[in-house]
């Protein structure tokens, strides 16, 4: 049973990082470099993380498994995240760096402040 969880989570998650990613980044493109920043992967992989904590503090079982194994394995990727870097070291360097620090960063204190969040809830 596990396996089907994981299975539907994905998914529902695959589509849902794409429809997410380009609805940002449609928002965001422009001229400068700050619009050069993959926003769309930013927003997706910092929303993802936050879910990831609310999921680990509050879930359990195959509810668990589904939503953080399946959804949240599909929603956020290191793909994604590799894909925007090559690019952006390619055309804007101090982007690129931004990108390295800022989103393992966010995606960390999001991830940590949601699951801190969800045990004081629960507790």
């Amino acid at each position: 049973m596990t396996w089907v969880a994981i299975v539907v989570g994905a998914a529902l998650g695959a589509p849902l990082r794409y429809v997410v990613d380009r609805w940002v980044t449609a928002r965001t493109v422009g001229p400068t470099p700050i619009h050069q920043f993959p926003w769309g992967l930013f927003v997706v992989n910092v929303s993802g993380s936050a879910v990831a904590g609310l999921v680990l503090a509050l879930a359990t079982g195959d509810v668990r498994v589904l939503l953080l194994i399946g959804l949240c394995g599909a929603f956020t990727t290191f793909s994604g995240f590799a894909w925007e870097v090559d690019r952006l070291w390619a055309t804007a360097r101090t982007v690129f760096w931004a990108a390295v620090v800022a989103m393992p960063i966010a995606c960390v204190v999001a991830f940590w402040a949601a699951w801190q969040v969800a045990r004081v809830a629960v507790a």
